[in-house]
């Protein structure tokens, strides 16, 4: 670029900051643009000062150098400065919300996915040092991401909390990091300093999310324990909190960002798949995220990639994708891609893999990841590209609303000032965006299970009337319908029904404590699948049958590898062990959560139907949940020690009590008087320790 340019640029964005405020989108576009162009060598060194005084002017304090300016400028930007793990700078629209958080404000912000909100937590924890915080975030790769950062600026000096299972100690400075799910079914009495509720547009149920009643309902319970609450999200015009929430709110809607984004629109082309291998071939080794709608696509389009001829070798790549398959399985794709240098990144996948999948990729050891959107809603990556090749997240056409969080997802402050969206549909239009609170703004025309959920004085009359109706209409106490009721109401009415006739008939596949025998095994998988399909959740195995199977031989099988490999042998599809493989993952984590919610609300209606009976499912659900590992093995895996490692290292710690003890005794050992733990056991070890 010639001086002409530099200058006649910086004039118009000048221009257009002498009309408006700093969040001038024009503006902002010219200086980020600006200094990419100066990353890239192409400003003139005359021209240096005059984009550095334009992005000081934008309030773009972290792209400028201090010593270019004079003292009042620099008191200025010092002003905006923290002190994390290292000193760091907020720009101007971030240090605008901090001060109303620091002054005590409620803040409901919405923001463009650069623009910094995970960073006014970690600095209002820096300056107002909170005693319990309550962060509710939606998924869990965003726990994770959320985990580690804090960590690393306050595990002197909080402790965080991550699961169901870890004790909270009223005494002790805390951070909860936690789903909805999570919260709910945590029962801590305690007063909560700073609420933080991240993608809180997930609360609206036009968002056709499944889980927006849970996350109704934590924002419901944690609201009158809350001091202070802070909400985030993008691109969001209003919320409605309704006339019964008494509490106030800032609600700041803004499009200050700190990246930006080229779209190249390919829709119009033909061979969409030919496209995409010629768009990710022209970006040559730059980092790049694909998003497709769900896990099969993800891992298709890695071999049709990876078929293509396009990889990204590496040593660290290469061992960790022999790794992957003498620990999982050695026909499983995702090692195969790994030695290519491609990661798949999806719900299904090992929490411990996913995690490492994005910490390689964002250090440059993995240069592609493919993922749905469990990664692509607010996870912070540093990706130069982002293909989005679906248009679908699941089986749903995206909105405008998700189809900007994806395009979000490419640039990062400080690394990519400029980063392209590839698209391959015609973009959906664009729309304003309306955030309604139902548990707040009208509970008594929500759910059934945001109805039962909510105090009968805060109901309307018809509210109230909904609320003694259900009962009696369903038979069902209003106990069940209140823990339960998220199954729905009329599927608990009709598994009742069908629990009362089979108890007739077979009353000992119900009547049984600890754990069930084969016939009692049978007889649940049959409710709980009816349950799943009825409610359209992927259990990965469809039949009762092979469900009490793979129950029994998950307790049975002693490693997770020799698990792996049964399950891929007979149910792997066409004799495709790596599909098996991945049917096993998606089996697993209905273990994890489909199906021990479906076996107590099963639980509930046989004591309620058998009120003098012995029953107790807890047992089983606990180590369906856990996978019949100790429940510690399965919270390090979260916390990035895969199992089949944790397995091996068991042999060397013995079983701990927690999480917290294993990272001890793990931290403990002498790995270099232990052989038999190889280069990526202790990179994988390092790593999850360094989050610790």
């Amino acid at each position: 670029m010639t001086a002409d340019d530099i200058f006649e640029a910086v004039f118009a964005a000048g221009s257009i900051l002498n009309e408006d405020d700093r969040e001038a989108s024009e503006a902002l576009e010219i200086a980020i643009r600006l200094l990419e162009a100066r990353r890239n060598g192409q400003i003139p060194d005359g021209c240096m000062d005059a984009v550095e005084y334009l992005a000081e002017e934008c309030g773009l304090y972290p792209y400028v150098n201090l010593n270019n300016f004079g003292h009042l400028t620099q008191s200025v930007i010092e002003a905006h400065a923290i002190k994390l793990d290292e000193k760091v700078y907020l720009h101007a629209k971030q240090m605008k919300v901090l001060l109303w958080l620091l002054a005590g404000d409620n803040v409901i912000l919405s923001a463009p996915t650069s623009f910094g909100k995970s960073l006014l937590v970690d600095a209002f924890l820096a300056q107002k040092r909170p005693h319990v915080v309550v962060m509710i975030l939606p998924t869990i790769a965003l726990i994770d991401e959320a985990r580690r950062r804090l960590a690393k600026n306050f595990r002197d000096s909080y402790r965080i909390i991550t699961t169901v299972t870890e004790v909270y100690n009223e005494a002790q400075p805390t951070i909860f990091i936690l789903t909805q799910e999570r919260f709910l079914q945590r029962e801590d009495n305690v007063r909560i300093s700073l609420l933080f509720v991240d993608e809180f547009y997930k609360l609206d149920p036009g968002r056709d999310d499944g889980r927006y009643e849970t996350l109704n309902l934590a924002v419901y319970r944690a609201l009158p324990k809350a001091r202070q609450v802070f909400m985030a999200g993008p691109h969001i015009r209003n919320i409605d909190l309704g006339p019964n929430w008494t509490g106030s709110f800032r609600f700041s809607q803004t499009n200050y960002r700190t990246v930006t984004v080229n779209v190249v629109d390919r829709s119009a082309k033909k061979e969409k798949l030919q496209t995409f291998l010629a768009d990710l071939r022209g970006v040559g080794e730059q980092n790049s995220l694909v998003f497709t709608a769900v896990p099969g696509s993800a891992q298709n389009l890695m071999g049709d990639i990876i078929e293509a001829g396009i990889n990204y070798p590496s040593e660290l790549g290469a061992k960790l994708g022999d790794w992957i398959a003498e620990n999982y399985h050695r026909d499983w794709q995702i090692g195969r891609g790994a030695a290519n240098g491609i990661a798949v990144h999806h719900g299904r996948l090992p929490r411990s893999l996913g995690q490492l999948f994005v910490r390689m990729f964002d250090d440059g050891h993995l240069k592609l990841l493919i993922c749905t959107s469990t990664l692509i809603e607010g996870v912070n990556t540093s990706a130069a590209n982002v293909f989005i090749y679906d248009k679908k997240i699941n089986k749903t056409d995206f909105d405008f609303f998700s189809f900007a969080n994806i395009r979000g997802r490419v640039g990062r402050m400080m690394r990519h000032f400029v980063g392209n969206a590839y698209l391959y549909h015609e973009p959906p239009a664009e729309i304003e965006t309306r955030v309604d609170v139902p548990v707040l703004s009208d509970p008594g025309s929500s759910t059934d299970f945001i109805v039962m959920n909510v105090d009968r004085a805060e109901l309307s009359a018809a509210g109230k009337e909904r609320q003694d109706r259900l009962p009696a209409e369903s038979g069902l106490p209003r106990e069940i319908l209140q823990k339960h009721g998220v199954l729905g109401v009329e599927l608990l009415s009709e598994v009742y029904s069908r629990i009362i006739v089979e108890l007739r008939q077979r009353p000992n596949d119900y009547l049984w404590t600890g754990f069930p025998d084969r016939e009692q095994r049978k007889a649940l998988a049959s409710l709980v699948l009816h349950i799943a399909h009825t409610r359209r959740d992927t259990p990965g195995l469809h039949s009762p049958g092979q469900i009490g199977w793979a129950w029994s031989q998950l307790g049975a099988i002693r490693t997770f590898s020799g698990y792996l490999r049964w399950f891929a042998r007979h149910f792997g599809k066409d004799g495709d062990p790596s599909s098996g493989v991945d049917t096993a993952f998606q089996f697993l984590q209905a273990c994890e959560f489909i199906f021990p919610r479906s076996i107590a609300a099963i639980e509930a209606l046989v004591a309620h139907a058998v009120p003098d009976a012995k029953i107790a499912y807890g047992p089983f659900i606990v180590s369906l949940e856990n996978w019949y590992r100790p429940v510690w093995m399965k919270q390090i895996d979260e916390a990035g020690i895969p199992i089949p490692l944790a397995e091996r290292l068991r042999k060397h710690i013995g079983d701990v009590a927690d999480k917290d003890a294993a990272i001890a005794a793990i931290r403990a050992l002498d790995f270099d008087a232990l052989p038999e733990f190889g280069e990526i056991d202790r990179f994988i070890i390092d790593q999850a320790l360094m989050a610790a």
